[in-house]
């Protein structure tokens, strides 16, 4: 029974697979399209064009009826005061406006000749509804062709207005879809751009973390072990020594904030402590503090055998109760310096070293390495994430080409 009927009503027609085109053939057909719609356009602008140059023939037709005396009209009407105004000063008028109005006849492209015939149509409309008003009276036969002619232009015109528009919208979406199929391209490149800084700094990487292990392997086996111990050791000497100068500074600087009050409250110059200042802010002594310093010192005796200034530990009482400063400060100085001659010593023994040179090059050379290859990795990274975005943009803007063309040709683009 089904095979009967299948053969009776026959099998239902499946719809066409739509039209394909590669993208690299979009821009070629595109610039078609564009020459099918300019053509289209001039083809549907020759019936309304000839409509319009036939309403201007018999526009200039009828321009020489007015300049002519009216004809079906009685003779005695000519005589009354309102017509003969009118036929005195509207009738030049309307006949000097409709010239007007013809000087320009439409020519060029249809835009153009859209352009001219729009302002003919409203430079007759104004005279039809300025002077030409009143020449209903006398010119009972060509006031009303004159708006069959207006009504011709119009329909004309309007045939026109809507051609351009159809047109126009073609032209809209075949930009749109010229400009998606641009943007497009601009993502391929910026992707295999992309892709090309990816194996490049990927590469780039490789190449310098291979070097770095190198650069490190080679490190490793320099003995150069004893004389950084000696450089250890005198960096500490020199460590321990500064140490014992702070035993020395903290409390002078204790001592000396107190005296500054003293003086100030006495209004007594406290310039005379500025050595003593010194010594307090310096992290390391320096050999002349100790010759500087008396003066200050004998101020601070002062203040201690007044009574005013009171010593407040032990570490304040050795030093300056027990007179032992100047003492104790040139024995800081003393072990600094021979700390620092010592390390000073073994840092050129060391720079004498090949060996020790030899590392030291190498130590510069793997903290180089090491940004450079920090730096490719970063780079290899924003690449790849570049080329994530890219592709994401990429699909989206291949939707909307895809509905686009679907939209408005049936056709399916072969993106890949």
């Amino acid at each position: 029974m089904f095979s009967r009927l299948r053969a009776l009503f026959g099998r239902p027609e499946e719809p066409p697979e739509p039209k394909t085109i590669v993208l690299s053939d979009l821009p070629a057909w595109l610039d078609e399209e564009e020459r099918r719609i300019q053509f289209n356009l001039e083809k549907s602008f020759e019936a309304p064009k000839a409509e319009f140059e036939v309403a201007l023939d018999q526009l200039a037709d009828l321009i020489e009826e007015f300049e002519e005396e009216p004809t079906h009209t009685d003779d005695g009407i000519l005589l009354h005061p309102k017509v003969k105004s009118v036929m005195k000063t509207a009738r030049p008028q309307t006949v000097r406006s409709l010239r007007g109005a013809l000087e320009k006849r439409p020519s060029g492209d249809p835009t153009t000749w859209y352009t001219i015939s729009t302002d003919i149509l409203k430079s007759v409309i104004a005279t039809a509804k300025g002077p030409a008003k009143h020449l209903h009276i006398v010119y009972k036969e060509e006031i009303p062709l004159l708006r069959r002619i207006i009504k011709d232009m119009g329909r004309a015109v309007n045939s026109m207005t809507k051609a351009l528009d159809e047109a126009a919208k073609e032209r809209e979406t075949i930009l749109k879809i010229r400009s998606i199929h641009d943007t497009i391209d601009e993502v391929i490149e910026s992707i295999e751009s992309a892709e090309e800084r990816v194996h490049k700094k990927g590469a780039l990487a490789a190449s310098l973390l291979q070097e770095l292990q190198s650069k490190e392997q080679e490190f490793g086996s320099l003995q150069t072990a004893p004389l950084k111990t000696k450089i250890t050791q005198a960096e500490a000497e020199v460590e321990t020594a500064i140490q014992k100068y702070a035993q020395v500074r903290a409390p002078a600087a204790a001592v000396l904030r107190r005296a500054e009050k003293l003086l100030k409250r006495h209004k007594a110059p406290i310039d005379i402590l500025k050595p003593l200042h010194d010594l307090a802010e310096s992290q390391v002594p320096y050999p002349e503090s100790a010759a500087a310093i008396e003066p200050a010192l004998q101020s601070i005796r002062s203040l201690l055998q007044s009574g005013e200034l009171q010593l407040k530990n032990r570490e304040e009482q050795q030093l300056f109760g027990d007179g032992t400063f100047i003492m104790e400060l040139e024995k800081a100085i003393a072990a600094y310096q021979k700390a620092q001659d010592r390390l000073s010593q073994v840092q050129a023994e060391a720079e004498a070293d090949p060996g020790y040179q030899a590392e030291q090059k190498l130590r510069n050379e793997i903290e180089n390495l090491k940004k450079e290859h920090d730096q490719a990795v970063v780079e290899a990274a924003s690449a790849r994430e570049d080329i994530v975005r890219w592709k994401e943009e990429y699909a989206r803007l291949a939707d909307e080409l895809q509905e686009f063309l679907s939209s408005y040709a049936d056709i399916e683009c072969q993106l890949k």
